[in-house]
């Protein structure tokens, strides 16, 4: 007869003997754990979500330039390479970077006043979507590529004015619909644009000529041509203060997103302290009723372990009596709580479905957040039977000699 292998089975017949009792000892786990579980899944799901909306949604790596300036080309090309960039494009000032009327040539929509974006390999605007090349091609916006009817493979007719030696002038030539983007990346009306032709669009209503696509003007001076603006985005959310930081220190004056960063960072800490106090009183409380009751099991069956012990049982096999119950009502308890979670957290779900993006949950636990709370459930049980392991060793084989 193997002593522990004995003890085992002995815990575990009492366990069931008085099944009241028991389950008594497992619902008081579930109650306290099951909240704890929903606290948790509501601090990870909510936080998550909207992390990954501010990491998904472009607006918030943006650094805006306030006004505009001259940036040559070297300043592109230091800024370029910072690691904590992610995408930086040269852009035209703002009067010259839109078309007078875009123009479906298939339905015969048109869109007035069609705002201009410098894009390229990278963007984030794009996502999946093709980058337009040269001074033919341009991916529209979800809402312009609505009104316009346009799908990609479409042909559409680009128009911009001028007025140059007192006279109106018109540019009007095709385009080609390479994509359009998600709507959450750009809602406004916009197409994007490769540089080049950006560019060439400033260069006529500045009256110089653009013998790539037929435009009359002035010739070009050949010189390094400095921009008015840029588009840039950092790497990530977290290097947005850095890099506007670093923008400040050469005396550009910029607008990101930084205070909608911090508060939902600071959103993630608060209910990290929430979560962290609500359950150490949880677990105090975990603690203290699962040891007393132990306690309270051991003295009711002291007299049972002391005739027990009497049979030869040492002192250690002994002490896994109580430890084996403890880790019996844990994993019970940690069963029936999680059993209770499901359901309240798919109601959850359910209930903020409105507010949720496909694929979005208020309310989640990962699996390996699940095994950490049984984990951690099993510890503390383990903890608790200690003080009442610490009495079952101090019985002595004598005081079961009364009951021989």
């Amino acid at each position: 007869m193997h002593p522990n292998r004995e003890i085992l089975h002995l815990a575990y017949r009492d366990f069931l003997f008085e099944a009241r009792i028991s389950l008594c000892f497992v619902l008081a786990v579930m109650a306290i754990l099951a909240p704890l579980l929903v606290l948790f899944g509501l601090k990870f799901g909510l936080v998550d979500t909207l992390t990954q909306r501010l990491i998904q949604t472009p607006a918030y790596r943006e650094i805006i330039a306030v006004g505009s300036t001259e940036y040559d080309p070297a300043w592109f090309e230091a800024t370029a390479a910072r690691d904590d960039v992610a995408f930086l494009a040269p852009n035209t000032r703002r009067i010259a970077a839109s078309l007078s009327r875009l123009k479906h040539l298939g339905s015969g929509a048109e869109v007035d006043a069609l705002q201009m974006i410098p894009t390229g390999p990278g963007d984030p605007l794009l996502g999946e979507v093709a980058v337009p090349q040269g001074l033919e091609e341009l991916v529209l916006s979800a809402p312009t590529a609505q009104r316009l009817g346009a799908v990609p493979g479409d042909r559409v007719l680009a128009r911009i004015d001028r007025r140059r030696n007192g006279r109106e002038e018109t540019a009007i030539w095709p385009l080609t619909v390479v994509g359009v983007t998600a709507p959450a990346a750009l809602p406004d009306d916009a197409a994007l644009v490769a540089t080049a032709l950006l560019v060439a669009t400033e260069d006529y209503r500045d009256g110089v000529g653009v013998p790539a696509l037929g435009w009359e003007g002035a010739a070009p001076t050949g010189a390094a041509r400095p921009y008015a603006r840029f588009r840039l985005y950092a790497r990530g959310i977290d290097d947005v203060a850095g890099l506007a930081a670093a923008l400040r220190e050469q005396g550009i004056e910029v607008r990101t997103q930084v205070t909608e960063i911090a508060t939902m960072q600071a959103l993630d800490r608060n209910l990290g302290r929430v979560f962290w106090l609500v359950a150490l009183l949880g677990t105090s409380g975990f603690l203290a009723s699962l040891a007393a009751n132990l306690l309270a099991n051991v003295e009711r069956k002291r007299r049972d372990l002391s005739v027990v012990r009497l049979l030869g049982f040492t002192t250690s096999s002994l002490v896994l009596f109580p430890v084996v119950q403890a880790l019996l009502v844990a994993v019970l308890g940690a069963a029936l709580a999680l059993a209770a979670y499901l359901p309240v957290a798919g109601a959850l779900n359910v209930w903020f479905a409105e507010s949720l993006e496909p694929g979005e949950r208020i309310c989640r636990l990962l699996p390996g957040h699940v095994a950490v709370a049984v984990a951690a459930t099993m510890l503390m049980a383990v903890v608790a039977a200690t003080w009442a392991g610490l009495r079952v060793a101090s019985i002595e084989p004598a005081e079961g000699l009364r009951d021989v």
